[in-house]
């Protein structure tokens, strides 16, 4: 299996992938697939190019099996901090036939190692009620409604 960083290249088998995720969690589409991937495209393509959204994949001999997203948000500037940064983990999504073998926690797992390389504050992720105990697993909590991953101590400014 490789876990790599998501290119353009792979924003057509992103978008499918994207349409089955939705449709499988009983979503009735309001458009039709075609005109859904175009729009897709274009969002994820300028996510990409600003930096905005990265997408990490997992691939089996060059196909998409399973997909995450993590939107940087920039966090309003404090003194102790040069930046502040957090992630929203969103789109994640492993086809059904690759589902159990791990594959999902190894992309997780990437998707921590280079949040914290970012010195992101923390990944946050909306669990549906069947992706919960996933991401308990992974160490977020709590996991009724929004559920947070931090990833380094708050570090309040010295009290003078």
């Amino acid at each position: 299996m490789e876990y790599r960083f998501a290119t353009v290249a792979d924003i057509p088998a992103l978008a499918r992938m994207r349409w089955a995720f939705r449709a499988e969690e009983g979503e009735l589409p309001s458009e039709d697939e075609a005109t859904f991937v175009a729009r897709y495209a274009t969002f994820v393509a300028a996510g990409l190019a600003s930096g905005a959204w990265v997408y990490w994949v997992a691939a089996d001999a060059g196909e998409l099996v399973a997909q995450m997203a993590v939107c940087v948000v920039s966090g309003v500037p404090r003194p102790s901090r040069p930046s502040d940064q957090w992630g929203y983990l969103t789109d994640c999504y492993t086809r059904p036939a690759y589902r159990g073998a791990g594959i999902g926690s190894a992309l997780l797992a990437r998707v921590r190692t280079w949040a914290e390389g970012q010195d992101l504050e923390l990944l946050l992720v909306w669990p549906s009620d069947a992706s919960a105990a996933f991401y308990t697993r992974a160490g977020f909590g709590p996991a009724d409604g929004v559920a947070v991953l931090p990833l380094r101590a708050y570090d309040p400014p010295p009290v003078a």
